[in-house]
C-alpha cells in the first residue's frame, strides 16, 4: 500500500503502529520520499510499520470521532468534506484530504476551526489505510478512497477556504452558523 501511494506520487515514510504513531525515521515527515527503492528498506525493516503521508501540497481535515458536534446542524457543509477522498481512523474520526490551492499560506492547526477539528498541511503528516494500531484500522469510507494523484484531488470548498483564510490572516474565525448563512446556492459557486 506504501509503494501504491508512492507511485501516484505521495510522500510516504514509516510510523510506529501504536495509539500514537509516531515517525519511525530520523527527521519525521521531512525524511518522507515517493522513491520505491527507500520505501521498501523501510518496511522491510518496518513490516507492521503505520504509512505516514506528509501533508506538504494538501489541506487535511481531521475531525476527531464521533460526537463531534461541528457541521451536524449543517449537513450541506459536512456533505461538501465528502467530496474529497475520506479516510475513518481507528477512533472513528475522519480525515477529508484535499489539494491546497496555490498562494494559500495555511498553516496546521489544533482545535481552530472547531474544537477536536484540526487541519494538516505543510509541516504536517496523517496516517492513511490500510494502517494498523492496537485500537483498530484505518479504512477509506467506501466511494472516497484516495486512489489518484495529489494534483487530481478537488480543492477545499469555499466556505472552508475563506475560514483558513481568515485564520491564516489572524482575524476571528468566522462562526459556521455565519457560513451557512452566506452559503453560495449550488448553481452558483465556481468549479
Amino acid at each position: 500500500a506504501a509503494l501504491d501511494y508512492a507511485e501516484l506520487g505521495y510522500r510516504i515514510f514509516p510510523c510506529a503502529a501504536d495509539a500514537n504513531p509516531a515517525p519511525l525515521t530520523r527527521h519525521g515527515y521531512k525524511d518522507a520520499t515517493d522513491d520505491g527503492a527507500q520505501i521498501e528498506r523501510w518496511w522491510t525493516r518496518h513490516p507492521s510499520a503505520c504509512i505516514g503521508m506528509a501533508a506538504g501540497g494538501l489541506l487535511v481535515v481531521d475531525i476527531d470521532a464521533p460526537p463531534n458536534p461541528w457541521l451536524a446542524a449543517e449537513p450541506d457543509l459536512a456533505r461538501d468534506l465528502l467530496t474529497a477522498p475520506t479516510s475513518i481512523t481507528p477512533g472513528g474520526g475522519r480525515h477529508h484530504i484535499f489539494r491546497r490551492p496555490e498562494g494559500k499560506a495555511w498553516v496546521c492547526t489544533v482545535g481552530q476551526l472547531a474544537p477536536h477539528v484540526d487541519t494538516r498541511t505543510d509541516g504536517g503528516y496523517i496516517v492513511v489505510p490500510p494502517s494498523v494500531r492496537p485500537d483498530g484500522s484505518y479504512r477509506w469510507l467506501e466511494g472516497c478512497e484516495l486512489d489518484r494523484g495529489a494534483d487530481q484531488l478537488p480543492l477545499p470548498p469555499w466556505w472552508l477556504v475563506e475560514h483558513l483564510d481568515a485564520l491564516a490572516g489572524g482575524t476571528h474565525r468566522v462562526p459556521h452558523t455565519e457560513i451557512a448563512a452566506n452559503r453560495i446556492p449550488d448553481g452558483q459557486r465556481n468549479a
